[in-house]
């Protein structure tokens, strides 16, 4: 009974030691785990802009350049994530650091209702830095929750340009180029959502607190595209109007990227194409509404 005992014991100490060893390796080797990480542990941070939205804004959004244009800036995107995910990393952000004065919430309805969905679905790196919790992780531990990462990780040892992309400002950045051969469709019909109550909620916190949000489609692949206007007036659930910029609209965005050159995969933009989307967005937007913004703040 004791040999028994003993084995379990072994075997659940080389379990443990296991998952501690993977975590160890998750924080070394993926950057978006080592990144929920970082960002789960800002403290007396002072950024004047914070990027959210999943992948397409990882990728997509260089806060590197607009930070060079004298608005320190994060990307806080997290690939696979959800509006509601975003509203907890601005709550948990705002407890702890300086209010920004502005957040960039890139969209991305061209490629489906993820991010917006109607029913929130937690990402699980951000619940296990957010939300910890022993019985979690003691039912789903780290070598089964994250399971997939180690396929990123294996990406790494085979791919140069894996191994070669790097994380700036919270951004992703890889110079992998796959070109977008795929055919723009007019005759097709967009209707996008804006009545996700998580967003309204991020919308309605940043009013609370004299922060100004700039809404965007992040651009996708050209089969992805539409013809609506840049500039959309958008009505929110809690009552506020705010001004919706689509950066997926096919003929602006055919003027910006190349798709020969910009993408690393489709809909994902790489740092070529990022920061040319970056330059139009901080040029025609971001700049103009934080003249606003600073205005406003003088007068009162």
């Amino acid at each position: 009974m004791i040999k028994f005992i003993k084995k379990c014991f072994l075997f659940l100490a080389l379990l443990l030691l296991l998952n501690i060893l993977y975590l160890v390796l998750l924080l070394n080797f993926s950057s978006n785990f080592k990144k929920v990480y970082d960002i789960s542990n800002f403290k007396n941070q002072n950024y004047e802009v914070l990027v959210f939205g999943n992948s397409m804004a990882l990728d997509g959004i260089d806060a590197e350049f607009i930070s060079a244009k004298g608005m320190k800036t994060y990307n806080m995107a997290i690939a696979g994530s959800h509006v509601s995910n975003s509203l907890l990393l601005l709550e948990n952000y705002l407890k702890y650091n300086a209010k920004p004065k502005m957040i960039i919430i890139g969209l991305s309805s061209c490629i489906g209702r993820g991010y917006l969905n109607t029913v929130a679905f937690e990402n699980p790196e951000v619940t296990f830095f957010y939300k910890p919790s022993i019985k979690n992780n003691l039912t789903n531990p780290p070598l089964l929750n994250f399971q997939w990462l180690a396929v990123d990780m294996f990406k790494i040892l085979i791919s140069k340009d894996h191994r070669n992309a790097t994380s700036v400002s919270g951004q992703w950045r890889t110079k992998k180029t796959i070109p977008d051969n795929s055919v723009y469709d007019d005759s097709k019909t967009f209707f996008i959502d804006y009545s996700n109550h998580h967003l309204s909620k991020i919308i309605a916190l940043c009013e609370s607190n004299g922060i100004k949000v700039v809404i965007t489609e992040m651009p996708g692949s050209n089969s992805h595209r539409n013809s609506l206007p840049f500039e959309r007036p958008i009505l929110f659930k809690n009552g506020i109007i705010k001004t919706v910029y689509n950066l997926n609209n096919f003929s602006l965005s055919s003027g910006i990227i190349d798709p020969q050159k910009d993408w690393l995969a489709s809909d994902h933009l790489n740092l070529f194409g990022a920061k040319k989307i970056t330059n139009y967005l901080f040029n025609n937007v971001v700049k103009n509404e934080f003249a606003t913004q600073k205005k406003s703040t003088i007068k009162q």
